[in-house]
């Protein structure tokens, strides 16, 4: 069942995709010369990739926030600080006890 939900879950982005690219191309191609405005046309040649690119980035942004176990890689990195200052405060004790002189 998980994987029919994968499939799923890409079939709409690549099918849009895929139209949109058949879109522009069939524009280009069936536009007369002097038909289309040729600032807009290079206004969307030249955007469009880096548009999907940030597109991208900002998906996969939000779908891996979380890690495996549902923690927040906030949660871990606030989980890791706090054994740091554990550990620090267990590594004074032991450097605060072989200060002590001995006692022989």
């Amino acid at each position: 069942m998980p994987a029919m939900t994968k499939l799923r879950s890409w079939f709409l982005p690549v099918v849009l995709w895929i139209v949109l690219v058949g879109v522009l191309v069939g524009w280009f191609s069936l536009t007369p010369r002097g038909g289309a405005p040729y600032w807009l046309v290079s206004l969307i040649v030249s955007w469009l990739p880096f548009l999907a690119l940030v597109g991208v980035w900002i998906w996969f942004s939000r779908r891996n926030g979380r890690t495996s176990s549902g923690a927040s890689w906030v949660d871990l990195f606030e989980q890791q600080v706090v054994e740091a200052q554990r550990t620090n405060a267990l590594l004074e004790r032991i450097a605060a006890a072989l200060e002590k002189p001995s006692a022989g």
